[in-house]
């Protein structure tokens, strides 16, 4: 008994703390939100598609940057249906846009691209027809559409 209250010495100033059901309910909703939240913006949740070879046979502009002719890597983030597009040559960044998965009931053979020819001659790259998939990506434009072409390569 006299080593429990040597133990015990100097402890009589200290608060004890208690938390209450209520209070505990209320801190267990204040995480479970935090938790959501963190995991609903959370970028690991999103799917990196593997890196894919991407010919463009023309200059096109691509969330308003001019990509040259040639062959690229393409690679693609996806959250749901909203999707990141990446070009890269070499493994240096090109260029970058958003856009969308869109369902399109044609199951594609080949890469495929929709361009979009501008007022002043150029084109702009609107969708992504990946081969194999009955499915397109979509890029978020900014301006209106004139005219559209498809190139198959």
């Amino acid at each position: 008994m006299r080593h429990c209250n040597a133990i015990l010495k100097g402890r009589e100033n200290r608060i004890p703390i208690h938390i209450s059901p209520n209070e505990w309910a209320m801190n267990k909703k204040v995480f479970l939100f935090v938790l959501v939240v963190f995991l609903a913006s959370n970028p690991v949740l999103a799917k990196k598609n593997l890196p894919r070879p991407f010919v463009l046979p023309v200059v096109v502009s691509m969330n308003g940057a001019k990509v040259p002719a040639g062959t690229y890597e393409l690679t693609c983030e996806t959250h749901g249906s909203a999707a990141r597009v990446t070009l890269l040559k070499d493994g240096q960044f090109v260029a970058t846009a958003p856009g969308a998965w869109v369902k399109t009931g044609i199951k594609y053979p080949v890469d495929e691209m929709l361009l979009r020819m501008n007022s002043d001659g150029s084109k702009s790259l609107t969708e992504i027809r990946i081969a194999g998939a009955a499915r397109a990506i979509v890029l978020d434009q900014t301006d209106g559409t004139v005219h559209y072409s498809a190139l198959q390569h």
